[in-house]
């Protein structure tokens, strides 16, 4: 059965969060009915959504998302190299081979990866996410005054869901599988070398992702892109991470913009010597966003379940469910959470997207205190 597919940025009319915010401002005395169906709707899908976690994980049926491309995935590569770090009989064969000493580089020289998902398939609780992702997401755009940056946010169940040509396209699925095709090159200290094939899958553990990429355009020239599409997993026993993902999300979207402004800045002003000294930049602010979105997620998260008489989940960042755990980019996480509290969410929103390197300069001067 097809999900429902709404284009959120066509979608003029009095939605949910419309017909409620009229019900605040008592502005709809002839719409009370649709206000109070509209609000108990809610309720009824934040009980659903409230359940999820407690739901057992699939591994199938899986569908594919995108065929084979080239991708400079992260965490496929850092799969790659610690699957491969554990391979004592690969080892004792390089050994053989290129004689290395103490140590061998490991470099991934092509890859290639192809996205696959199970779909969500629970209808009721599908749906109630569904709708939930919206209702969030359409609470952050009004709340801070941006422009809604999505064309469609859907729940695909056929493979090869169409992308949108218009704005960016939001996936909920259950869980992302990643199929990998590498060739990587083992080098020796003296210089002698061998290329390998790896090849694998794996289900991922980034339940959201707006990922940044670096590509080399020409000698001392890098372009900074940002995917048009994002696939949220609901796959967690953390409630706090299941309703955190939209909102994480879609501040990523937005204060990419600043972001990647001032890395561009970086790279122009000192040219990074080549393709990894450019990607070691881009992750150094990847972090410092991180630490902001973390901060605002959870202000925003604080004012929604307040709004619905709704507890906020427990944060469990050691949560297997959840994305936070031993990723090197949350390094900054709590103390980004502490400098909102402190700044407050408009000031801290405001400062990132004015100037990132004076959040950053604040920042760790927080973490030198």
């Amino acid at each position: 059965m097809k999900r429902l597919n709404t284009g959120l940025t066509k979608n003029k009319g009095l939605t949910r969060r419309r017909l409620m915010t009229l019900g605040l401002l008592g502005l709809a005395g002839w719409v009370i009915s649709p206000i109070r169906m509209a609000a108990a709707a809610l309720q009824d899908d934040l009980e659903r959504v409230a359940h999820i976690p407690k739901m057992a994980g699939r591994e199938g049926p899986l569908l594919v998302f995108r065929d084979f491309v080239a991708d400079p995935d992260v965490e496929v590569e850092q799969h790659i190299r610690l699957q491969l770090s554990q391979r004592k009989d690969l080892l004792a064969l390089l050994r053989k081979k290129i004689g290395f000493e103490e140590q061998v580089r490991l470099s991934v020289e092509a890859l290639q990866v192809r996205l696959m998902f199970v779909p969500q398939l629970q209808e009721d609780h599908a749906d109630a996410y569904h709708r939930y992702c919206q209702d969030i997401t359409e609470y952050l755009f009004e709340m801070n005054e941006m422009d809604n940056c999505y064309a469609a946010i859907t729940s695909p169940n056929e493979s090869y869901p169409p992308l949108s040509q218009d704005g960016i396209s939001a996936f909920l699925v259950h869980r992302l599988a990643k199929d990998y095709r590498a060739v990587c090159r083992f080098t020796a200290e003296s210089g002698r070398s061998v290329k390998y094939k790896a090849s694998g899958a794996i289900f991922s553990n980034h339940l959201g992702a707006v990922d940044l990429e670096i590509q080399s355009i020409a000698p001392g020239q890098f372009g900074l892109s940002r995917r048009a599409f994002t696939i949220w997993q609901n796959n967690t026993e953390n409630l706090y991470t299941l309703m955190s993902i939209p909102v994480e999300e879609t501040l990523h979207y937005q204060l990419g913009k600043a972001t990647d402004r001032e890395i561009a800045a970086s790279m122009k002003n000192h040219p990074p010597k080549n393709l990894y000294a450019a990607q070691r930049l881009a992750e150094a602010w990847m972090a410092v966003e991180e630490s902001v979105v973390g901060g605002l997620v959870n202000r925003l998260l604080e004012d929604y379940c307040s709004l619905h008489h709704m507890a906020i989940p427990a944060s469990k960042p050691n949560d297997s469910g959840g994305p936070l755990p031993s990723l090197h980019q949350y390094r900054y996480r709590d103390r980004g959470i502490q400098l909102v509290e402190n700044l407050g969410f408009q000031e801290a929103l405001a400062l990132y997207m004015e100037s990132p390197s004076t959040f950053r300069d604040q920042l760790f001067r927080q973490q030198d205190a």
